[in-house]
């Protein structure tokens, strides 16, 4: 697509809908025209306002044009196509084209600057029509009465495939940004679904010991125990170590976390009690039993006994060694694994779902599904702007036009160029986005039928080297199949309720001044629970000690500006 073409395509519709609107306005039961407001009913005109709001022109242009004074941050590294620039680039052009917005900058910022400038921003008042916030300071904001209500502009305004992306959290990421019933920013969504730990083993090593694939947690602390005993690399050493951690002790690689939602405990995660009330995970009496096990496993071996010490890039080398044949990791963890494959050929690693220690199906946890807003200042003549351009973006980027060659990369000098990220307002794509995009990459790849893909939104890139590498084997395309392995297994196990996000994705004031230090005692806490130089009752102490510290202020907190949001 070219920008001729969606300047065609917005003409057009903007054309259907006035002849829609003129058909509609000669064709009543009253034999009166719709427009002739002075004869029409109260009921008569309510009807026509909301036709009106239904039949809005997501990508209606502004005839004069409006200028939208914004606020960025910018990043030095950035680079733009010959001739374009932060303040001129394809993104800005076709707003004024398309829309007729004129975007103009206020000021830009390196990000940590853009912070510190937009913080003294909000306190005097001066402020850009449009720029990003963080939900902390999106609660300022809010409470100090300073955001336009863009309610009804969304609703009037934002495409159907607009509300569809953004409501593909089941509507957490908007609920995050309303607050007393109005919705105050544009919610940056995406898709914690990618983060689901999986259990990755070696399977050559499975075979190599005569072990069963693993379906019960049972089955990972044997599994565990020979890879630790059992000398699976073959070298006549003790040397191998049943699973993998690092000091990080949490997220993506070689993490606990997977291990603790096998014992139904959700580590560094708000969650909604029965009462209604939000809780810390990390607090949780599940995350005690799930300690004590690893505590055992650290004194039977199973965990290398320096991981204190080590980072996710150590352990990987620690793979790469052929010392390690199980980890808690994301669907990408392939790409880790993957230069210890090329130096170990016959190693060969695959997801499974988490087993719970009960048999009750476990479920991952996740964060929020809004990474940052998008805001309007109060008194802003045109809020709507924001809504056509997200529409614009969404269309574009994760939409059935989606322009590979101008709005997401350039490609110029055989340098690759990321132009997606100069869209002012823009969102990604959410977990019901993601699982549907992914259905249609399984289905292609299952029928060898690239067709199939349709409009898939993300990861439409795995399907070729998926096809190849079920085909030849080929190394060069192990990691890119290896990670489609893993979305098949997280699509097959931790879709709807079985995803665990968090209930609240904001910082409050408590957190900023208080965070940094709770998270470090919790860290080192359970550190040291696990290599027993602190008793499993020091898990005890920990939370009171965490309630007293601040996370009790904190849980107040949150649960009061979760009660704003309704």
């Amino acid at each position: 697509m070219n920008i001729k073409c969606f300047s065609v395509l917005a003409a057009c519709i903007a054309v259907s809908l006035l002849l829609t609107a003129c058909d509609k306005a000669t064709n009543t039961d009253t034999g009166n025209t719709i427009g002739n407001r002075g004869n029409a009913t109260k009921e008569e005109q309510s009807a026509v306002d909301e036709e009106a709001a239904v039949s809005a022109n997501p990508f209606e242009k502004y005839d004069p044009p409006v200028k939208v004074r914004v606020a960025r941050s910018v990043d030095q590294t950035w680079t733009y196509p010959e001739g374009d620039s932060i303040d001129n680039n394809i993104w800005y052009r076709e707003y004024e084209s398309l829309l007729g917005i004129q975007v103009v900058h206020d000021w830009t910022a390196l990000l940590g600057e853009y912070n510190r400038r937009l913080n003294v921003a909000i306190a005097s008042g001066d402020l850009p029509d449009v720029f990003s916030v963080s939900s902390s300071q999106l609660k300022q904001l809010a409470d100090g009465g300073q955001l336009e209500d863009l309610t009804d502009a969304y609703e009037k305004y934002a495409s159907d495939h607009t509300k569809k992306l953004q409501m593909g959290d089941g509507g957490a990421a908007l609920a995050s940004a309303t607050f007393n019933g109005k919705l105050l920013a544009i919610p940056v969504v995406n898709a914690p679904i990618y983060e689901s730990n999986l259990l990755w083993v070696r399977t050559d090593w499975l075979d190599k010991l005569g072990l069963p694939e693993p379906e019960t947690l049972d089955d990972v602390l044997e599994i565990a125990k020979a890879f630790t005993e059992r000398d699976p690399d073959g070298n006549q050493k003790q040397d191998t170590y049943g699973l993998g951690v690092g000091n990080y002790l949490y997220g993506p690689i070689v993490s606990t976390t997977g291990f603790f939602n096998a014992y139904h405990a959700y580590p560094q995660i708000w969650l909604k009690a029965a009462t209604g009330e939000i809780v810390y995970g990390s607090v949780q009496p599940e995350m005690k039993d799930a300690l004590a096990k690893l505590r055992e496993m650290y004194r039977d071996g199973q965990l290398d006994r320096d991981f204190g010490v080590k980072d996710s890039n150590k352990v990987a080398e620690d793979i790469a060694a052929n010392r390690i044949g199980m980890a808690f990791g994301a669907n990408w963890n392939p790409y880790v694994f993957i230069d210890a494959v090329k130096k170990n050929p016959d190693m060969e690693w695959k997801p499974y779902p988490v087993p719970s220690v009960d048999g009750t199906p476990t479920r991952a946890s996740a964060s929020f599904s809004a990474s940052g807003y998008i805001v309007v200042r109060k008194g802003f003549a045109h809020p709507e702007a924001v809504v056509k351009m997200l529409n614009l973006h969404e269309e574009v980027v994760h939409g059935s036009r989606r322009d590979e060659g101008e709005f997401i990369t350039v490609e110029e000098n055989g340098e690759r160029i990321n132009t997606s990220r100069l869209s002012l307002v823009q969102s990604g794509v959410s977990n019901e986005g993601v699982l549907e995009s992914l259905e249609l990459l399984r289905r292609a790849i299952e029928n060898e039928d690239e067709s199939l893909l349709g409009d898939t939104l993300t990861e439409s890139d795995k399907y070729g080297p998926t096809v190849n590498y079920l085909k030849t084997g080929s190394i060069d395309s192990w990691a890119v199949a290896h990670q489609y392995f893993g979305f098949v297994t997280t699509m097959d196990h931790y879709t709807g309720d079985r995803l665990l996000m968090t209930a609240f994705g904001g910082q409050t004031p408590t957190m900023i001044d208080k965070w940094a230090t709770l998270d470090k005692m919790e860290r080192e806490t359970f550190a040291k629970i696990i290599m027993g130089a602190a008793s499993i009752d020091e898990f005890d102490v920990f939370v009171s000690d965490w309630h007293k510290l601040g996370g009790e202020t904190i849980l107040h907190e949150i649960n009061d500006w979760l009660s704003a949001q309704q």
